[in-house]
């Protein structure tokens, strides 16, 4: 009886030298379908985050117009690139990121076929091989998820793309007014600063319809007075905030006849209304805001 058990548990231990090497080989097996899963995984947690990263760098390009604080350390999203640079990049990761895709789905069908052929012929690792399979059906439908997440981050992009053209017709046209504006308002203020001189004896500015001759009787008595509407050609075109004095042509006394203010120049004119040597005007307010037209008689 005792012979008996020995036998026995002699047999048995046979049967489990024998099964040793094929259990050692299962194990390695499962470890190898295990690093596959956890391969495949890390392929899908990389690109999803590599999704993520291109989501918020296309939030800080769209927020404030592109324009991100350089202050600090960052990326070169958030430092000195252009809103335009700033998008091409994205883009560039966004062609990466396809092709990751490309590279994960090469990966899967790879993997799948590694695994069949570590179970081929191992009824015990059938369940294995199932298993596995609806592992890579799952990763499957993240990587497709994954690509529409990609068409639409391509459409963001191109709509940022879009919108920034439109942004710079806009700007472009603003800046187009805006110089439009300054020159009509420098033409305007020019204009409006615009003061007309004419100095000469009386009959030469009655010969140019400058003056004329008012009042009197029977010929004697006439007044030099400017005419209504004075041609402006026949006299000479100054800037009254630079013009501060007039010389006279010659040595002789002059009388102004237009309806400047001469309280406003330095040596305003004498008791008779004569003044010689020119004109310095303190006060270019004062002096034309009667009239812009200033005619000096020689006497």
């Amino acid at each position: 009886m005792r012979g008996l058990i020995v036998l026995v548990a002699t047999v048995a231990l046979a049967a489990c030298e024998r099964s040793k090497p094929q259990l050692e080989r299962t194990l390695k097996q499962v470890q190898q379908i295990s690093a596959e899963k956890d391969s495949l995984l890390h392929d899908v947690m990389a690109t999803s985050q590599f999704i993520a990263d291109v989501n918020s760098d296309l939030a800080k390009v769209r927020s404030a117009g592109g324009v991100v604080p350089v202050a600090g350390k960052g990326t070169d999203l958030e430092n000195s690139l252009t809103p335009d640079q700033q998008r091409e990049a994205i883009r560039a990761k966004i062609a990466e990121l396809a092709k990751r895709l490309v590279d994960n789905e090469s990966h899967l069908a790879a993997s799948r076929a590694r695994v069949k052929s570590l179970t081929a012929g191992n009824v015990s690792l059938a369940a294995q091989l199932t298993a596995y399979d609806s592992t890579i059906a799952g990763f499957k439908s993240i990587i497709d998820n994954q690509k529409s997440q990609i068409e639409a981050l391509t459409d963001r992009v191109n709509t940022l793309q879009a919108e920034n053209a439109s942004l710079k017709q806009e700007k472009a046209q603003l800046a187009g007014e805006k110089l439009q504006l300054t020159e009509n308002l420098a033409a305007l203020i020019s204009e409006a600063n615009k003061v007309y001189i004419v100095i000469g004896t009386r009959d030469e500015l009655v010969k140019r319809h400058v003056v004329e001759l008012s009042g009197g009787f029977l010929g004697f008595g006439k007044t030099i007075v400017p005419v209504r509407d004075p041609d402006v050609s026949q006299f000479s075109v100054a800037d009254r905030t630079t013009l501060t004095q007039i010389p006279f042509p010659t040595e002789k006394p002059y009388r102004i006849v237009s309806r400047q203010d001469v309280a406003s120049l330095d040596t305003p004119p004498g008791a008779d209304g004569r003044i010689k040597g020119g004109l310095r005007i303190l006060n270019a307010d004062k002096f034309w805001v009667a009239s812009k037209f200033l005619i000096v008689v020689e006497q």
